[in-house]
């Protein structure tokens, strides 16, 4: 028996941004690499203290600037995996995929909505905060609207 379903165009939409998100999150890991790399490689470290104390931190904190970099860039290499795992799930109707994303998604904007209700950020940090919600209640919606609930549901049916 052959599953003849057609995906619904915002099923479609959301595997797309999460293919979008991938990529950002590959290039940003990329990006922490060539800065680990580049930190390590200087070997600056009084340039880095420097930065360090403009910016209000520990002078101290000098020496693991440019490995803490390549930890974040391995870090960000795994949530590109994870952010492409979903877009594959997704797209073939995984009705469990869509409930974890929706949990991770939930976690997300509770962080996000802690940045807002911070009193000392950035005006930019706050309306970064803001999309980003913005952008996690349209992928929930299309995530559970109508035809995205018929897609997921008819999958968990069938099999």
């Amino acid at each position: 028996m052959t599953n003849t379903r057609n995906r619904p165009g915002s099923v479609t939409l959301v595997t797309v941004l999460l293919w979008i998100s991938a990529g950002f999150w590959l290039i940003t890991a990329i990006t922490a690499f060539f800065t680990g790399t580049g930190l390590t490689a200087a070997g600056d470290e009084e340039q880095i203290a420097q930065e360090l104390k403009n910016l209000g931190l520990p002078e101290s904190w000098a020496p693991g600037v440019g490995p803490t970099f390549l930890v974040i860039g391995g870090v960000l290499i795994v949530f590109a995996v994870i952010s492409a795992l979903f877009a594959v799930f997704i797209a073939r109707g995984s009705n469990v995929a869509r409930i974890v994303l929706t949990v991770i998604i939930g976690l997300r904007a509770l962080g996000s909505l802690s940045i807002v209700l911070a009193t000392d950020l950035g005006f930019s940090l706050i309306i970064s905060a803001v999309v980003s919600i913005a952008i996690d209640i349209v992928i929930l919606f299309l995530l559970y609207n109508a035809e995205a609930n018929k897609f997921f549901t008819d999958e968990v049916r069938i099999r």
